[in-house]
């Protein structure tokens, strides 16, 4: 039993280190989890940004090994593409999952590997950030329809598990709704550890976005967060279509050429870096730059990267004509919450509070998309004022249950 070995030793680990390799949070929410396995077949977590994600899926997968799971039939997935998840997820792995980590470039390794399951049974599956690539006609929907792995009463029956994490789960959780008795959904509570949305705007570190297209409203925006000592600060740009990479290169431009005048550093982070000076940057941040230090980020940390932000000073979400609300709840805001956050004297938000408002009500609530007074827009799911929500179809849509409540769009 490696698995058991494996888990002791990063145990031990942790501790030398000063840490825990599950905390006490993590814990209960897993061991609530392992529980609910015993029922159900699909479970939805609904954490907020960075609460602790990777130590319940830890906590889940050893636990459900010591069950009736073949501990080399765990599998770690998702939809996104984003080489760091793939890193990050391997580096927090116990040594014996290291090799069942996928994301959306290789899950046709998974399927194969499944495929090769005896008998294709006892598997479990966790799908981390459920919410990113998720749509029923991409990749992560035609291997689960072509697995028959969104069939719950297949699943019952071969023993297989599956866990949808996301702190915004969107058409996923709809999704799984619809399977009924075979589902559950658990959203923590956060306790006064967690640094929070809720904190931000209760100690006004909310300000609203600029123009920084525009050349007067960059210069205001570097003037209000370069006072004090040197920090970083994270941007980022529409870039997307035509209108978004001349968007993005006015931004560029008005970024750079005020830093060399006010002495400044300016770095563009995007897919162009190399894998090692993606990560020398996130390695600085946690020593205190020499100057103010402007990010300026293109396709990346959208989800799910863990950043130091010890000496981080603002971020700056985009500004598109149309907000996606979990791209904004999932996207920089998101980076900075978690438990190692600073508490006090923390980084200043430029994005939408109106947005994080919804996002806290729309937690407050369980995840009940049809809650009194809640507006919400995202590329998968929107609710209107007037309570109607429209969903896009998941890879764990089952089209055999018939849906009265929500509306395909």
């Amino acid at each position: 039993m490696s698995f058991k070995i494996h888990w002791l030793k990063e145990k031990k680990k942790a501790v030398k280190r000063g840490e825990q390799l599950v905390y006490e949070e993590q814990r209960i929410v897993g061991k609530q989890i392992v529980e609910l396995f015993s029922e159900k077949v699909l479970v939805t977590l609904c954490a907020p940004p960075q609460w602790g994600k990777t130590g319940v899926s830890l906590y889940v997968a050893y636990h459900m090994c010591l069950m009736r799971t073949n501990p080399e039939n765990v599998f770690f997935i998702t939809g996104m593409s984003d080489r760091s998840w793939l890193d990050q997820t391997r580096e927090r792995m116990l040594p014996c999952w290291k090799n069942n980590v996928y994301h959306r470039n290789t899950l046709h390794k998974m399927r194969d590997k499944i495929l090769e399951v005896d008998k294709m049974r006892d598997i479990l599956l966790i799908v981390d950030e459920c919410h990113l690539a998720n749509k029923k006609d991409f990749i992560l929907g035609q291997i689960f329809d072509e697995l028959s792995l969104n069939d719950p009463s297949r699943l019952k029956l071969k023993n297989i598990k599956i866990l949808q994490i996301s702190a915004t789960p969107s058409n996923a959780l709809m999704d799984g709704e619809e399977w009924s008795s075979y589902h559950e959904r658990i959203t923590p509570r956060m306790n006064d550890g967690y640094v929070s949305f809720q904190g931000f705007i209760q100690e006004d570190r909310v300000r609203e976005t600029k123009n920084l297209g525009d050349l007067e409203e960059c210069e205001e925006y570097i003037e209000e967060v370069t006072e004090g000592s040197p920090k970083y600060h994270f941007i980022r740009s529409v870039s997307n279509g035509l209108s978004g990479s001349l968007s993005y290169k006015q931004i560029s431009s008005n970024l750079k050429s005020i830093c060399m005048k006010e002495n400044h550093s300016f770095i563009e982070m995007n897919m162009e870096k190399t894998s090692g000076e993606i990560k020398k940057l996130y390695k600085n941040l946690s020593k205190q730059p020499h100057e103010h230090t402007f990010i300026l980020i293109k396709n990346m940390l959208g989800a799910s990267k863990t950043i130091d932000d010890s000496f981080i000073g603002s971020i700056h979400e985009s500004t598109p004509s149309v907000k996606d609300y979990s791209s904004e709840v999932q996207g920089l805001p998101g980076r900075l919450c978690g438990w190692t956050k600073r508490k006090t004297n923390g980084p200043i938000l430029y994005c939408s509070q109106e947005i994080l408002e919804e996002y806290i009500k729309l937690y407050e609530s369980g995840f009940n998309f049809e809650s009194e007074g809640l507006i919400w827009s995202d590329s998968r799911l929107k609710v209107s004022e007037m309570k109607s929500v429209k969903v896009k179809p998941s890879y764990i849509r089952n089209e055999l249950f018939s849906e009265d409540s929500i509306s395909s769009i």
